[in-house]
């Protein structure tokens, strides 16, 4: 995993902001679920397949993230788990990944289920025991979430249809289907629903190819007076930005934080700018040495610290020429 995917990891596993981002997906932002229902799960899913020989065959993967929650409804409650999977860069085979991950997990709980009915010995048929699940038994629901977090537009495929040819319609419904759940920052035109550092990433992430609308966010929204250090350190990596801060502080004033990024920008482009002036006058000067004949041009190459060719050619585009040997 690169960097940027495991910072994301890390960014996410917050409860906080995790459950901003089901609630978002899965609630149009009504707050369901809740930070503190949320509990992390073991990533490594393994699916156990029996074969003739009685002999175990184990397949692993491993999700980013995966947190079980109990949700209310209608008086009731059922738990489902909710996984997610960050994306910093697009995946073109992203509707096989999740299929895999969300298979794998209902596979194992297959699996649990029939180690706890052959434990107890509590099949009721020879169906049962050969399915290793009753018709009792219920399967907890698994959701994966794809968050995208680049700045150019998603062009992947969105569900398994989208990843095949065209093919004989009639073929079409004996085909299951498989979509993702793709969050993306850029398609979001209300980020009032986010009320956590994720409203101000997903800003930026919108508007990164557009340096005056950047500005103008950073500069006169509220929201970026106080925003959090794992924020800003999110964006920078994310957005591409390299805004200075105290990793001491809990919150940044991005406003200001940018104001001096930029007044240092200038101070060191001006700085660059005399440097690259004073070397351009200094050539000036070797170039003008070697037009009287002051020295040779082998030895203007040298106080220039170019090939001989180099100087000639640089010198001649300057608009200088060298004398013709006697």
């Amino acid at each position: 995993m690169g960097t940027k995917d495991s910072k994301a990891k890390e960014y996410l596993s917050d409860n906080t902001r995790f459950s901003e981002i089901c609630n978002y997906v899965l609630f149009d932002g009504e707050k369901v679920i809740k930070p503190e229902d949320l509990k992390e799960c073991d990533t490594t899913e393994v699916l156990s397949v029996f074969g003739i020989d009685k002999k175990q065959i184990v397949k692993q993967k491993w999700r980013d993230l995966l947190k079980s929650v109990s949700v209310k409804h209608t008086g009731q409650m059922y738990v489902i788990l909710i996984g997610a999977e960050a994306q910093t860069d697009i995946h073109y085979a992203m509707p096989v990944k999740t299929m895999i991950y969300d298979a794998l997990n209902y596979g194992e709980q297959v699996n649990e289920a029939k180690k706890r009915h052959r434990k107890n010995r509590d099949y009721r048929s020879s169906d049962e025991f050969l399915s290793g699940f009753t018709l009792d038994d219920k399967l907890t629901p698994v959701i994966t979430i794809t968050l995208y977090l680049g700045t150019t537009q998603w062009d992947g495929p969105r569900s398994l249809a989208e990843m095949m040819p065209q093919m004989d319609e009639r073929i079409l419904p004996f085909i299951n289907d498989y979509r993702i759940n793709l969050l993306n920052p850029l398609e979001i035109t209300d980020f009032s629903k986010f009320e956590t550092g994720l409203r101000p990433l997903f800003e930026l992430l919108k508007n990164a190819s557009d340096e005056e609308k950047l500005n103008d966010l950073i500069t006169k929204d509220e929201t970026f007076t106080r925003v959090d250090v794992e924020t800003v350190a999110a964006i920078n990596l994310f957005v591409g930005t390299d805004i200075k801060y105290d990793e001491k502080e809990e919150v940044v004033n991005m406003c200001k934080a940018w104001d001096d990024h930029k007044k240092l920008g200038i101070q060191e482009g001006m700085q660059r700018g005399m440097q690259q002036g004073m070397q351009q006058g200094r050539l000036f000067e070797i170039y003008l040495s070697v037009q009287e004949g002051d020295y040779s041009a082998k030895r203007g190459a040298e106080k220039a610290e170019m090939s001989l060719d180099e100087f000639e050619k640089a010198m001649s585009k300057a608009g200088y020429k060298i004398p013709e040997l006697v």
